[in-house]
């Protein structure tokens, strides 16, 4: 036996290729269900005590080889139930409520833990550019990137973008041993320590990315986009949020969502399986050094062409708003990036 559940919910049984619930199943092409769940299954991130115990599932046993057989997750609350687990139910087992092994535990009083399956191959909370500061008195560690402009940039991406109401995921750093969050962040804090992403995601909401689902997008293209939050079996009018999301990103100079289908995601809720875009998460190119004129230029082509008058009227709202905040904030690269924005929108 080996059925994929949603929390104890049976959703697809994969040894015999049968979908057991399309409601809650995460991939949404089910009449090609055994190539959806491969592609959903290959795309999706996993904790990596999952990953090195299954590396050694052929030669070990026990506890720890059925825990990676059931590749748990902290982005969903799906999992693989085997025979042995037919006494088992979801919240005994999820990393959201219990320790997970030895290598990797989340503690139940951490009201904000990090996002491991988002960021750092699920091992670690992110680290972006932690230079070491010492008159801070800082703690600081040695990641991909080491500029300390690249914390700064992105943690006034969350505050702007909170600001705007436009949906985010929250962040902080740790200064001098005190969580510094992105709603109290400023153009003026310390730009050092490491960025912490506070996980969107619960036993309740499940993150489905669009490579997940085999949906390729051009993230510079708003009825693309559009078209593929449709497509991963949203319902109703999305176009706010997709105009939203893309405009933003042309604002802060974030290109990584141009081309990165693992950064466009929705979230499913576990229990009635409706879906509604996600929040953003993943402002590790947002540029406060040099102004954006490519980006903005290609978004701006992309809206002129579309035919959907709806497009460029919210393009021109959701400008106005951003172009106040980053004014409110002291933003002035991003704020000259919307006004330009807005001036080539304009007829």
């Amino acid at each position: 036996m080996a059925i994929l559940m949603c929390r104890d919910i049976p959703v697809y049984d994969i040894k015999k290729d049968e979908v057991l619930s399309e409601v809650l199943c995460p991939f949404t092409d089910v009449l090609n269900s055994a190539k959806a769940y491969k592609t959903w299954r290959t795309n999706r991130a996993y904790l990596k005590t999952n990953r090195i115990a299954e590396q050694t599932v052929k030669q070990a046993g026990g506890f720890h080889t059925r825990e990676a057989k059931r590749r748990l997750s902290l982005s969903d609350s799906f999992w693989i139930k085997h025979d042995y687990d037919s006494e088992i139910k979801f919240d005994d087992i999820t990393p959201y409520l219990n320790p997970f092994s030895e290598a990797y535990i989340v503690k139940k009083e951490h009201s904000s833990s990090s996002v491991p399956e988002l960021v750092l191959g699920g091992s670690q909370p992110k680290k972006w550019g932690v230079l070491s500061e010492p008159h801070y008195g800082v703690t600081t560690f040695m990641s991909k990137i080491e500029y300390p402009e690249q914390v700064h940039a992105e943690m006034l991406a969350v505050k702007l973008a909170k600001a705007c109401n436009i949906p985010a995921m929250n962040a902080f750093v740790e200064i001098n041993e005190r969580k510094v969050f992105a709603k109290e962040y400023h153009l003026f804090t310390p730009s050092c320590g490491v960025i912490n992403l506070i996980n969107m995601t619960s036993t309740e909401r499940t993150l489905i990315q669009f490579d997940q689902l085999g949906i390729g997008v051009s993230g510079y293209n708003p009825t693309n986009i559009i078209e593929a939050y449709k497509k991963a079996g949203v319902s109703g009018d999305v176009t706010k949020t997709a105009i939203a999301q893309i405009i933003f990103d042309g604002v802060i100079g974030n290109i990584d969502r141009k081309t990165n289908n693992s950064n466009w995601a929705i979230f499913s809720d576990t229990q009635t399986g409706k879906r509604t875009p996600s929040h953003l998460y993943d402002f590790n190119w947002a540029n406060l050094e040099n102004a954006n004129t490519i980006p903005i230029k290609e978004i701006v082509s992309n809206i002129k062409k579309s035919d959907v008058l709806q497009i460029k009227s919210e393009a021109l709202s959701i400008l106005k708003i951003i172009a106040d905040k980053t004014k409110e904030l002291g933003l002035e690269l991003w704020r000259e990036n919307a006004l330009n924005f807005e001036t080539l929108l304009k007829p």
